[in-house]
């Protein structure tokens, strides 16, 4: 699962990267992802966590680096989110926005870490060391500001949009935000079972859900960043008008020799893969109409006929401009 979210948030960063450089996109995102990446990536789960560890001192420093690497991703998010969906300048505007604020934050997370009594590296740090004061602070105090951070993201989320891809979006992120919530609620029981000295089912249940609770809340959110530049990217490659493009050419091949001259005639191969498909497929379809009304084609066959339905049907659900020319070139 972990993996899964690496290789997911990885993507959505490159397209998060295009929407930026071609669109001016929200950075919020793209920081939380490009961080959120880093973060995913020393868990251990692509390159050895000892191998990484063993670069900054092999005493789980990587653990506080991954730890503080998923906080600012997550208040990223946060921030892309508040940005994106905020009609308040004055919650815009509060404190907890400001870069200043998360690196209190940070800095609550880091100051009990440095207290302990360290120890080598090892896959099970929290489990090993909770005992110490100082890692359950440490551990708790993260455990709390992600949770914290992850339900303001849910409870802005969970508002009525308007845009579909919008709402879609907002609604798996507070979804994932939400399960992530859980996880952390889950992790601070655990700790505070083992602080104590407990052991027996609480603790062996809570140590089992943490996981799957934690990285499916971040796969999701991942999943629900990358929606916006998936829908964007769709709606570019115009592949359903494409479709209806080669459909009609396919049907009415003497389309191709409507026009005076020849670059005023319809190619299959410079419809199907030009530019601007919205465009070629309402022409195409007029064209097909004033060929019959002028007479020079017979009756079309059924489902000949049938394919321009829909594909008049297509113009109109998709573009309220075209959609109204049609109707009008119609009832002339």
């Amino acid at each position: 699962m972990i993996q899964a979210a690496f290789w997911l948030l990885a993507v959505v960063f490159v397209a998060r990267l295009y929407l930026v450089a071609r669109h001016n996109a929200s950075t919020a995102f793209l920081g939380a992802t490009g961080v959120g990446v880093v973060g995913l990536f020393c868990t251990g789960q692509i390159v050895p966590e000892s191998t990484l560890d063993d670069l900054i001192g092999g005493t789980n420093w990587l653990h506080l680096v991954r730890n503080l690497l998923v906080t600012a991703a997550v208040w990223l998010v946060r921030e892309g989110v508040f940005s994106a969906l905020s009609t308040e300048l004055t919650t815009r505007r509060r404190t907890t926005h400001r870069p200043l604020f998360l690196a209190a934050l940070l800095l609550a997370i880091v100051m009990p870490f440095t207290l302990q009594s360290f120890v080598p590296t090892t896959d099970a740090f929290i489990p090993e060391t909770v005992h110490q004061p100082a890692v359950y602070i440490y551990a708790t105090v993260y455990m709390a500001i992600l949770g914290g951070l992850g339900l303001s993201v849910l409870r802005l989320s969970i508002s009525p949009r308007e845009s579909r891809t919008v709402r879609a979006s907002a609604t798996v992120v507070g979804i994932g935000m939400g399960i992530m919530v859980l996880g952390c609620i889950d992790e601070i029981i655990y700790m505070s079972v083992r602080f104590t000295g407990l052991q027996g089912f609480l603790a062996d249940v809570t140590y089992l859900l943490f996981t799957p609770l934690f990285y499916s809340g971040i796969l999701l959110t991942s999943l629900g960043l990358g929606i916006p530049p998936t829908v964007r990217l769709w709606r570019r490659l115009a592949l359903v008008d494409r479709f209806w493009i080669l459909v009609l050419h396919r049907k009415f091949p003497a389309v191709r020799s409507i026009g005076k001259a020849p670059e005023a005639r319809f190619s299959f191969a410079a419809d199907v893969l030009g530019p601007r498909p919205s465009e070629r497929l309402y022409t195409l379809v007029i064209a097909l109409g004033d060929l019959r009304a002028a007479g020079r084609q017979a009756a079309y066959s059924k489902p000949a006929e049938r394919a321009l339905v829909l594909a008049q049907r297509r113009l109109t659900n998709t573009s309220e401009p075209l959609g109204l020319e049609l109707r009008k070139r119609a009832e002339i």
